[in-house]
């Protein structure tokens, strides 16, 4: 672990956290020291991120099976020699219906032979992990000192393999015009950590690209934000943020940001005096996927997310569709016939599959779009789904056929949405 406090020019003090095995920040905020009580409160943030790594400084490796019983066997004689040798390595066990909602947990993840079918789809879906078959002797035998050897070999590779940087941004195709400086932010909950992305733009131009990673977000988060940007760009004109929930008119309610269940509009203009602009995080995806491409006019940009409530943003002839009190979109309250309560289906890649389908035929229904834009992290293949809703409308509709087409980068398209709002507020 490496952990740092870096002060600057005009009091702005920079806090991070970095873990060494795992190569992530753990945490990561500047911000401009007002006042002592508040640099306090963030100081003791970091201090519990480091305190919770301390306590688990070794490599995390989950051992997966069908149901977690026979693998719960091994992982206990494995940690046994571990303690023995005194090797910085823990190893716990799961069944195969808990590997992607605790994956972020684990460094490596090894797969029995008797799910060993699944390791291509697991190798897919996780693609910043270590992901191996156990040997069928290996395991027949729990031959802790082979599998102590694999584990080991594992991470050796892993870390001669350098890691490509996939933030390539995405480009706008649409004629935009927006000659100002305005900032665009983004928040969002991925796992154990929450983010804050944020960008300024200066005539079109990307001037500045940040992230801040903590363990919860607060309305003081945002402040810090647009306060360390105002120093070096006083003449910003506009914000720009985004925030899962349901946003109406700049009043935001049901977001996982503390204190921010308010109306964050007049509370940003009313400090600042700057006009502000605050949308829901899919919507401004959905707007951002609008402004990339010039070939779809009209499409539904849906997210799934694993072990949380879906969201949808539509754009119908190039203007988002927000509906009566901004519920457009708020699929998360639609009554399903699913085959299992939606919080067990939602951190399971055939569970995913399932609700995307049906979220998507349900869509289909009511709008029956040509184009659906989908970002699922436990989606891999595309063409399962398109198949599910071809056969379902096979007989009813000739030559039925929904293009639907998956994203890998969900906070490029919101960003970049977030600017497109600045330009549609000019209008």
């Amino acid at each position: 672990m490496e952990s740092y406090i870096t002060f600057n020019n005009n009091n702005i003090i920079e806090f991070c956290v970095y873990n060494k095995i795992k190569n992530d920040t753990e945490f990561y905020l500047h911000f401009q020291m007002k006042n002592l009580k508040h640099a306090v409160k963030l100081f003791s943030e970091m201090k519990e991120t480091i305190n919770k790594i301390n306590s688990k400084t070794h490599i995390n490796v989950l051992l997966c099976c069908s149901g977690g019983l026979t693998t719960s066997f091994f992982a206990q004689k494995i940690n046994e020699t571990v303690e023995l040798l005194d090797l910085n390595i823990h190893v716990s066990a799961v069944g195969y219906h808990m590997l992607y909602q605790m994956k972020e947990n684990y460094d490596v993840v090894l797969l029995a032979p008797q799910i060993a079918y699944e390791l291509a789809e697991t190798k897919a879906l996780l693609k910043d992990k270590i992901v191996k078959e156990i040997p069928t002797g290996v395991f027949a035998k729990y031959d802790v000192h082979a599998m102590l050897d694999i584990i080991q070999d594992s991470i050796d590779k892993s870390q001669n393999v350098e890691n490509s940087d996939n933030k390539k941004h995405i480009s706008f195709k649409r004629n935009t015009k927006l000659k100002e400086t305005v900032l665009c932010l983004s928040l969002y909950k991925n796992n154990h950590h929450n983010y804050i992305n944020y960008r300024i733009y200066h005539h079109q131009h990307i001037k500045l690209e940040k992230e801040i990673v903590k363990n919860t977000i607060s309305l003081d988060d945002i402040y810090s934000v647009i306060d360390i940007c105002l120093l070096d760009y006083p003449l910003l004109t506009k914000i720009a943020i985004s925030i899962p929930g349901i946003v109406d008119n700049g009043n935001v309610l049901s977001t996982f940001v503390e204190n921010c269940n308010c109306h964050l509009q007049d509370i940003l203009e009313e400090k600042y005096k700057i006009s502000v602009i605050i949308a829901n995080d899919v919507n401004s995806a959905a707007i951002g996927y609008y402004a990339s491409q010039n070939k779809y006019d009209s499409f539904c940009f849906l997210f799934q997310p694993i072990g949380l409530d879906a969201g949808l943003g539509t754009v119908i002839d190039g203007k988002l569709i927000t509906g009566n009190s901004y519920l457009a979109g708020e699929v998360k309250f639609l009554s399903l016939e699913l085959s299992q309560p939606k919080e067990e289906l939602s951190v399971t890649p055939k569970g995913i599959l399932e609700l995307v389908y049906k979220l998507i035929l349900t869509i289909v229904c009511i709008i029956s779009p040509s184009v659906i834009v989908l970002y699922s992290d436990l989606i891999d293949d595309t063409q399962v789904v398109e198949d599910m809703l071809k056969g379902t409308f096979a007989g009813h509709v000739d030559d039925y056929h929904i293009n639907i087409i998956k994203i890998d980068n969900l906070q490029q398209y919101i960003l970049l949405g977030l600017f497109n709002l600045c330009i549609d507020n000019n209008k």
